[in-house]
This record gives structure tokens, C-alpha cells and sequence, in this order.
């Protein structure tokens, strides 16, 4: 691969994710939809499921039509995976360290793409001490969408210097990180399957190659 850039999605891609951000939806939707969730609940956290990987405020603007109720919501969110993250710790995918660093050592910027806020990215990036071996981390509101738009892969692009999207690498484990690697132009789109979506999610929404997790690419380097 002749690689300008290499980014990847955060939770159930290069961080292990155990079932925490869906129990933070629950939460989040339990403490500020207390009277809809007994008869919402099972088809919320289904719409969380299937849409996971995009922005956190954008999937509850869509459930709960109301710009308000959505902000309080994501707030919610927030603070009950920070709090998990807090109680039961976080840890890499194996192998993750290893293949940001195989990435860098040739010279190839490695970038974080999530659909979480920068407040709550930048507690796992302290919890998981990765600083300093990451290139950039952008998040959608600094650059304008989330996924399943490509802009976060454009707004990354740009500042690494990375001018042809069809030399990037792309890896996530949603159908959201597919199709925006395909909107964005990349030709490497990698599913993993250490996260939310099945083989068959990540192929229908344009993975060029699936892996059981970020492990599996360091030998295709």
C-alpha cells in the first residue's frame, strides 16, 4: 500500500468497548426519557446499534426530534461512559500500539476519527496515555459532520497533508466508518470485526477488506 494517511475509528476499532457505549445510550435515555423508555427502549437501542460509529448528538437529535432533548441526552451519554470508562477501565485492541506505530516508523501519519465529543475523547485518550502516539484526532464538530459523511477524513486530510484520499487507509468496525471512507475517496477500507457490526454490515457499506481486528493489518504493511 502507498499510504499518505491511516485513519482509524476510536471504540470497538482500537479501543476495546465491551458493551459500554451501548449501556451509556441506556442510561442516557433512562435519565432523560424516563416516561417513553419502558415502551421506546428496545427500538432506541436497535437505531444505536445500527448507527454506530456516527455523532453521538445526531443520533439522539434523530430519535428524539428535538434539538434540546438531544443535547440533554448526549450529556447524559457522556457522562455515563466517562463513568464506566472511569469504573471499569479501558484498553487497547491488541495489536492497535503496535500497527500505529509500524504506520509511523514509515513515515505514514496515523489519525483517530470518532463520533464522540472532544471532551470525552480526550478522557480515554488520557486514560489510555496515547498522546503521543497519534498524529491528530478530530472529532465531528470540528469538522462540520460525522460519519456517514466524509468530512472528518477530509478535515484529517488536510491537516496531515495527505492530498489523494484514494492513498489512505481507512479502518473501522461500522458501517458508518465504510461509507465514509467510500464518500471520502479511499480505496484501503478496512472493517474489523472487533466491534459493533457484522462482516456483512461492514461489506454493505463498502469495506474493500475484513479483518477480525486491527492486528490483522500489520502483516498486510
Amino acid at each position: 500500500m502507498n499510504l499518505e494517511m491511516a485513519a482509524f475509528d476510536v471504540a470497538g476499532t482500537t479501543v476495546q468497548d465491551d458493551g459500554i457505549v451501548i449501556e451509556a445510550f441506556k442510561v442516557a435515555f433512562e435519565n432523560t426519557q424516563p416516561d417513553l423508555w419502558p415502551s421506546k427502549g428496545a427500538q432506541w437501542t436497535q437505531y444505536a446499534i445500527d448507527t454506530m460509529g456516527q455523532s453521538k448528538i445526531e443520533v439522539f437529535t434523530a430519535l428524539l426530534g428535538d434539538a434540546e432533548k438531544a443535547y440533554q441526552a448526549n450529556v447524559s451519554f457522556e457522562e455515563a461512559y466517562v463513568n464506566e470508562v472511569a469504573e471499569q477501565g479501558i484498553a487497547p485492541i491488541p495489536g492497535a500500539i503496535e500497527l500505529f506505530a509500524a504506520l509511523r516508523e514509515k513515515g505514514i501519519p496515523v489519525v483517530l476519527t470518532t463520533g464522540f465529543s472532544r471532551s470525552t475523547l480526550n478522557v480515554l485518550l488520557t486514560e489510555l496515555n496515547w498522546f503521543d502516539l497519534i498524529d491528530l484526532t478530530v472529532t465531528p464538530e470540528e469538522a462540520g459532520r460525522g460519519r456517514p459523511y466524509p468530512d472528518m477524513l477530509k478535515f484529517a486530510a488536510e491537516k496531515v497533508n495527505a492530498p489523494t484520499p484514494a492513498f489512505s487507509l481507512v479502518v473501522g468496525d461500522t458501517e458508518s466508518d465504510m461509507k465514509s471512507a467510500v464518500a471520502y475517496g479511499s480505496i484501503n477500507i478496512f472493517g474489523v470485526l472487533s466491534g459493533a457490526h457484522s462482516e456483512e454490515q461492514l461489506i454493505r457499506g463498502g469495506a474493500t477488506s475484513v479483518v477480525n481486528s486491527v492486528a490483522d493489518i500489520s502483516s498486510l504493511l
